[in-house]
């Protein structure tokens, strides 16, 4: 497991403008990756898993192969952004850490045009399952396709340890006005923030200090558990409705993971998707979470698996704009700026109607989980006393319990629709399955809302069609669409 800093050396927040003067004046300066993130980074060695996440851009021009080198390099021009890499320890137990880089990696353009949707949707599926590695290569990468329609698709592809979707987009395109490590570093690119080996060694003191307070308090919950508390993360004053219990055992209709990537993107008029959702009872997050898991109990049909079986879905929960304070003593160094909330389903076949229901249950997963960090559930500080050996091994098997994951990203900055004299027309945000099965993601810009579907086709059932299963799924919530 990777070592950790004390809370003591936390950097404090800073604007756009603070943050781009610190990497002009020191730019060989370094910084502690965010906790647990040399976990996920050797976890996505193990195995077929890829931690990344993606966005893309379709124009109806031509976009040349200088205007995309020249948007690559754009990128790569702040640390906040796509312009950093991830550096080893160097000391025995320490923890990784992110140094500055200004070159871009290269960019990929298909040498031949696309002819239709199909076509651009088996690019797509290839260009998803290309690894990235911060540590081993860029991280991060830049394609595109031509259409013989005359218009472009670019993809820009990113490991998942650069940030949040809405922190590093945020980053990328936004107005300059926002701090630029929410959601992304995490702490900043300055001579204070200086992380040296003394640091460094230092460090490894704390992830024994922090994995025994971890360890006494997992005892305390697991005691409280046993004597029919709540816990410390789980007041008793907090009125929480009677949860569904999880199934027992694993699926086993679940086939092991595979390095293969499928995607299926609908883009719908905003005014409809929140209006489909207001009718049923819901909001616009209840609805991807509705679709989420009636794309997952569809899967299960096309298995042969038991309907009956409840679904857990994973809902990431922003910290960002969150009093945090009173768990940053149970980490170290950045503080994480992403958490998960679990939601436990009925199994059955796709349904169709109210959402109060489930606005309630995601409400309480909430409550009940936004406090917990690290978000990698199961583990917690305990596993700082674990070789790392071990530990990557158990974050790579942590969300297999998982069947899915729901993700509303929100609204993204209208800078990210533009490259250079060139204005998209559609966009769309894709996360990746990590164990589970698949992710659902929703961004909006414009008056619209993008939904997109990731997930390893050879999870889902036989010869799956994952764009008509989404067709097919918006149009039962009476929704206009368009599956691309």
């Amino acid at each position: 497991m990777s070592t950790i800093l004390s809370t003591s050396t936390t950097p404090t927040a800073i604007s756009a403008s603070e943050a781009g003067q610190a990497v002009r004046t020191d730019p060989g300066v370094e910084i502690p990756l965010v906790d647990w993130g040399s976990l996920a980074l050797r976890a996505g060695r193990v195995g077929p898993v890829l931690p990344h996440m993606a966005w893309l851009l379709r124009f109806p021009d031509e976009v040349t192969e200088q205007t995309l080198t020249e948007e690559a390099r754009r990128m790569a021009e702040t640390p906040y952004g796509l312009g950093r890499r991830i550096a080893p320890p160097r000391v025995p137990g320490g923890r990784h850490r992110w140094r500055q880089e200004p070159t871009p990696p290269t960019v990929s353009v298909r040498p031949r045009p696309l002819a239709g949707a199909d076509a651009l949707s088996a690019w797509l599926d290839r260009e998803l399952g290309v690894p990235l590695d911060p540590e081993r290569d860029a991280g991060w990468r830049i394609s595109a396709a031509r259409m013989t329609d005359g218009g472009t698709a670019v993809l820009v592809a990113a490991h998942h340890l650069f940030g949040t979707g809405g922190g590093i987009v945020g980053a990328l395109y936004g107005d300059g006005d926002a701090d630029p490590t929410a959601g992304t570093t995490e702490a900043t690119f300055s001579s204070a923030n200086d992380f040296t080996i003394w640091r460094e060694a230092l460090g490894v003191g704390d992830r024994f200090r922090l994995g025994l307070l971890g360890a006494g308090r997992a005892m305390g919950a697991a005691a409280a558990t046993l004597r029919g508390g709540s816990g410390p993360d789980e007041p008793d004053r907090l009125d929480f409705p009677p949860a569904i219990k999880p199934s027992r055992g694993r699926d086993r209709t679940r086939r092991p993971p595979s390095n293969l990537r499928v995607a299926a993107i609908g883009t719908v008029p905003a005014d409809a998707w929140d209006g489909a959702a207001a009718r049923c009872g819901g909001t616009g997050n209840t609805l991807v979470a509705a679709v989420a898991a009636n794309l997952l109990r569809r899967a299960r049909l096309a298995r042969g698996a038991r309907m009956d079986r409840t679904l857990r879905v994973l809902l990431p929960v922003d910290l960002t704009d969150r009093e945090i304070a009173h768990i940053v003593h149970r980490s170290s160094g950045p503080a994480a700026a992403l958490t998960t909330a679990e939601v436990v389903l009925p199994g059955g076949p796709p349904v169709h109607r109210e959402l109060a229901t489930l606005r309630t249950a995601m409400k309480t997963a909430f409550i009940r989980d936004s406090g917990r960090v690290p978000a990698v559930r199961g583990a917690g500080d305990v596993m700082r006393l674990l070789p790392e050996s071990l530990t990557f091994k158990a974050a790579a098997r942590a969300a297999v319990r998982f069947d899915g994951c729901a993700s509303n990203v929100g609204s993204v900055p209208p800078r990210m629709l533009r490259l250079g004299p060139h204005v998209a027309t559609e966009a769309a945000m894709l996360g990746f399955p990590i164990g589970n099965e698949a992710i659902t993601a929703l961004i909006r810009y414009g008056d619209s809302v993008a939904l997109t579907v990731v997930t390893d086709p050879l999870r889902l059932g036989p010869a799956p069609d994952l764009r008509e299963w989404l067709d097919e799924e918006l149009a039962a919530w009476g929704l206009p669409e368009l599956v691309w």
